[in-house]
């Protein structure tokens, strides 16, 4: 019984996502997805063309995906079918993007349980909440290094760019408001007993 609900989770993993969104922009043959996806995907996923292979089959059992007809007519010793997104899988695609921008709020206990586990002083408390201050000022160094704000091109990639930067951008001004309260409520509760930039006691 639980198989089919393994299998609605194939179009949800990283691999199975990227090579549904791929066959969704572009119908393509299955050598040609992963062409396609290494050259979109490389150095973030990394896979061998086997495991392409494997993902195309796990989304056709799911029906996220079909053979495109005509394509694999038997006109070769070994037909090449072409495939493409169903109307199921480009929905189930865009459910599962809209999801992941929305995604961190969903692990909020986990990382609850977790901080309360890994941070059982204030010392250890503080020195976290040091570090992902650090990680949050590199990541929106990284941000504008890497990112045109002046940017005006009309193409869907264009704006996608724009689009995920923005979001990318507020979320790592939110992350360092919630550092400042964080801060706040440390030292009203009597667990910092310096401030953030003072220097370590010698």
């Amino acid at each position: 019984m639980a198989r089919p609900a393994k299998r609605r989770q194939r179009g949800r993993a990283p691999v199975g996502a990227a090579v549904l969104a791929l066959v969704i922009e572009k119908p393509s043959y299955g050598y040609e997805v992963w062409q396609r996806f290494e050259r979109r995907f490389g150095g973030l996923l990394d896979v061998g063309p086997s495991r392409i292979y494997q993902a195309v089959n796990g989304l056709l059992d799911d029906g996220l995906v079909e053979v495109l007809p005509g394509s694999a007519d038997g006109t070769r010793r070994q037909p090449r079918p072409r495939y493409r997104a169903t109307a199921r899988g480009t929905r189930a695609h865009r459910e599962w993007l809209a999801e992941e921008l929305r995604a961190d709020p969903v692990r909020f206990e986990l990382r609850q349980r977790l901080l309360a586990i890994g941070a059982d002083d204030a010392s250890a408390l503080l020195e976290i909440v040091d570090r992902y201050e650090q990680a949050c000022l590199d990541d929106m160094t990284e941000l504008r290094t890497t990112t045109d704000p002046a940017s005006t091109g009309a193409d869907a990639t264009a704006v996608c760019e724009r689009l995920l930067a923005e979001e990318r951008r507020l979320v790592l001004e939110a992350r360092l408001k919630w550092i400042l309260f964080a801060r706040r409520q440390l030292e009203a509760a009597g667990l910092a007993s310096r401030p953030p930039d003072a220097a370590e006691p010698s």
